[in-house]
């Protein structure tokens, strides 16, 4: 890769970060909105922003640009028309972060939530097109591409909310239902899947010793459980035995996959340990618990107890996606951008924020455990809302450090090694 090629991607990589920390600006007012009154805020549409920006303007940008970065190490040369879409998922990005505090689902938001769907089908059958004339390995070219089909079907739940709003009498259930097909698609379909085929990328890159049939095994449970899985966001509704039948199935598939997964890190867990820095470890040691916790939670789901107790509380609901966001994707994407040199690691700044940011969100996921185990008893404490407010500070102020650290100087002019090689083992 030649090194104006690699300052592009950092480039990317840094906006990645003021992207994140704008959505952790936008998660610290809803705290504020919720602990205080903020006359003129609009709490519902902060929301939307915050969803909205968080989806596109982080995750989706991060992967798009982490994804790219993996094409061109394969040899592939990056056209210039994932320049065009990169600056097009920005202007959609953007434009929701600005128009949805102030109107919620109106004319101009939605403009831009188009924009952005068109992104995610323009960029899906491009990057499908590449990777499959690229030399990536055909483990790797199958999630990308299942990563790439649940992105354009992610589409159908913003498709369906459109229908929704031209037709006032449609139940309510069709719009959450909608709702949660967006999100089904986007969490357990394109952004794992990516995160995943960026895991084994870089396995195959630093040459880790790996069991195919295994990793084989795991890509087909996840990739044939994932649509049924959507049964699962439906048990909220109460709905017939036949939704609870492929639920389950569902459920058993992805804890199969879970096994093998969890085999597969246990038989090469020495390699990675002398391979990654302490940082990378760290960040994805996290991200892999939190994606085992959230496997878990979703088997547990089929429980009706269990399921009552997941889609009635609020703190449930708010922590199962910031463990998702936050504990595995962001995680993960983080320390990828750090191995991959993307993003200055040093010296001190960057040690501090991601410190100071990591706390932030293990505090942040233990204070919404606190809040669902008390609500289940039908308690609280008055000054939880607070505490969440001081936490998402210091989510916020762990980020911006991190982002403070990435001094132009050392993004342009600091010397990229072309000779970059592959560790040895």
């Amino acid at each position: 890769m030649q090194g104006t090629e690699f300052i592009r991607f950092r480039r990317w990589a840094v906006l990645c970060l003021l992207n994140f920390v704008l959505v952790s600006v936008l998660g610290m007012l809803l705290r504020i909105k919720i602990a205080l009154p903020l006359p003129g805020v609009n709490y519902k549409y902060l929301l939307h922003a915050h969803s909205h920006f968080a989806f596109a303007g982080w995750i989706s940008t991060a992967l798009f640009t982490a994804l790219l970065y993996v094409l061109s190490l394969s040899g592939f040369p990056i056209r210039r028309v994932y320049t065009y879409q990169f600056w097009l998922a920005q202007t959609a990005s953007y434009g929701m972060l600005l128009s949805f505090p102030f109107e919620g689902y109106g004319p101009v938001s939605i403009i831009f939530s188009m924009l952005s769907l068109i992104f995610s089908w323009w960029f899906s059958w491009q990057f499908g097109k590449d990777v499959g004339r690229s030399g990536l390995p055909p483990s790797i070219k199958r999630w990308i591409r299942a990563a790439l089909f649940f992105f354009v079907l992610s589409g159908a739940g913003p498709l369906l909310l459109a229908y929704i709003m031209t037709h006032k009498m449609v139940p309510p259930t069709l719009y959450f239902n909608s709702v949660y097909l967006f999100l089904h698609f986007q969490y357990n379909g394109w952004f794992s899947f990516a995160v995943l085929a960026l895991f084994f990328f870089t396995a195959k890159y630093y040459q880790l010793p790996w069991d195919e049939k295994k990793g084989r095994i795991f890509f087909g449970l996840m990739a044939v459980a994932c649509i049924p899985a959507y049964c699962l966001s439906l048990l909220w509704m109460d709905p017939p035995a036949w939704v609870f039948v492929i639920a389950a199935a569902a459920a058993v598939l992805q804890v199969a996959a879970l096994l093998f997964f969890l085999s597969l890190l246990r038989d090469s867990w020495a390699h990675w340990s002398r391979l990654l820095p302490y940082q990378t470890k760290l960040f994805w040691g996290l991200s892999c618990l939190a994606f085992t916790i959230k496997l878990v939670l979703q088997a547990l789901s089929v429980i009706p107890f269990l399921g009552r107790f997941a889609f009635g509380l609020r703190p449930v609901i708010i922590g199962y996606l910031h463990l998702v966001t936050l504990g595995f994707l962001s995680f993960y994407l983080i320390g990828y951008f750090i191995q991959e040199k993307m993003l200055h690691s040093g010296p001190s700044g960057w040690k501090k924020g991601w410190g100071i940011f990591l706390t932030g969100v293990l505090l942040n996921e233990t204070l919404l455990l606190l809040q669902a185990l008390l609500a289940m008893y039908d308690r609280s404490l008055s000054f939880i809302p607070f505490l969440l407010l001081a936490v998402a500070a210091v989510i916020f102020s762990g980020l911006a450090i991190m982002l403070r650290d990435q001094r132009p100087t050392r993004l342009i002019f600091r010397s990229y090694r072309s000779d970059r090689t592959k560790p040895e083992g």
